[in-house]
């Protein structure tokens, strides 16, 4: 594709400004044009006083970013946007640990302007990363996974699902893996795989593409909109064992991801490939970011955890920019 199709980055904000880090964007465009981007920002990942944040764009302008919920002097985690009937939701994670975090979910009625008191889900169900999808019949179908550790940590990822656009979700199916015996094909060295990212390209036909620890990004296939899934299996495609998301677009899948093929790898450069076949071969499409060094903390670049989403008209992506801004793009298709 051509460079001018593609807006330059653009920092959400200015380093340092509101905070000394952030990460893990979600990013919603609304049918007026509204571009909100929702992450979790504070002294450190993990840090007590980290709380959900929110960049808003409306007539091209960007508004400052303010803090939206923060419910406990615990770390809060990987914001997740989706558009509802009646608005916007907001679902959240909470939690000192992974491990042991919770799900909370607010909404708003006017365009991200004002907010719901966040209410808590009760477990930690519904979108763990990766937006939900909302299926050919209605529902929203969500990524979901666990990090615990027993006699040693163990990744698993499901299916979650919502029939009241996400005011409430139930666990619908496990994604399985296999980590566990070596000689199995497509086992995954490591601890397993975690966050998937949906897409559904033919009625009741869903497909997961799952972040893991073993070098290599895992498929897993529905036929029956998510209820069963096959067993996961290698794809090929590099995985550094950080975040990814996808899109089906006009028959194509869209992937965004560091190509980098190591268990936590370098998190540059930051790439969206192109499948014009379901997801079977991908190619090239577009290179967001490809620094190698951060001058600044003197120390490899980071250009992670994206998140995109199709407009009708073109692909809006927003990512981690070295943990000290968010990064916004608009790739026209």
């Amino acid at each position: 594709m051509e460079k001018h199709l593609c807006a330059p980055s653009y920092l959400l904000f200015e380093e340092g400004k509101y905070f000394k880090s952030c990460h893990a964007s979600s990013i919603l465009v609304l049918k007026d044009g509204t571009v909100l981007v929702a992450y979790f920002a504070g002294d450190h990942e993990k840090a007590g006083n980290v709380g959900i944040w929110l960049s808003r764009c409306e007539d091209g302008a960007w508004e400052p970013p303010r803090e939206i919920a923060k419910v406990a002097p615990v770390a809060h985690w990987n914001p997740v946007l989706m558009e509802i009937a009646d608005g916007v939701r907001l679902v959240f994670k909470v939690g000192a640990e992974i491990a042991d975090w919770l799900s909370w979910t607010m909404t708003s009625r006017d365009g991200g302007r004002t907010w719901s008191e966040p209410r808590p889900y009760g477990e930690a169900c519904g979108p763990v990363r990766a937006k939900p999808i909302r299926l050919a019949d209605g529902r929203l179908l969500a990524g979901n996974s666990e990090e615990k550790t027993t006699d040693r940590l163990r990744w698993r990822t499901f299916a979650d699902v919502s029939t009241d656009d996400g005011a409430h979700f139930s666990r619908l199916a496990p994604i399985p893996i296999e980590n566990d015996c070596a000689d199995a094909p497509n086992c995954i060295a490591g601890a397993g795989a975690i966050q998937p990212a949906l897409w559904e390209d033919a009625p009741g036909h869903v497909h997961a593409f799952l972040r893991t620890t073993g070098g290599y990004l895992f498929r897993s296939d529905s036929v029956d909109g998510g209820q069963s899934w096959c067993p996961a299996y290698n794809t090929g495609l590099p995985n550094n064992n950080s975040g990814i998301d996808a899109v089906f677009v006009r028959g194509a899948v869209y992937l965004v991801l560091n190509p980098v093929s190591q268990n936590w790898g370098a998190r540059t450069p930051l790439s969206i490939l192109r499948s014009q076949d379901g997801g079977e071969h991908f190619e090239p499409f577009f290179t967001l970011e490809d620094m190698p060094w951060d001058e600044k903390e003197n120390k490899s670049a980071e250009f992670s955890y994206p998140a995109m989403v199709f407009d009708g008209r073109a692909l809006h992506i927003s990512y981690t920019y070295m943990r000290r801004s968010i990064a916004y793009r608009r790739v026209a298709l």
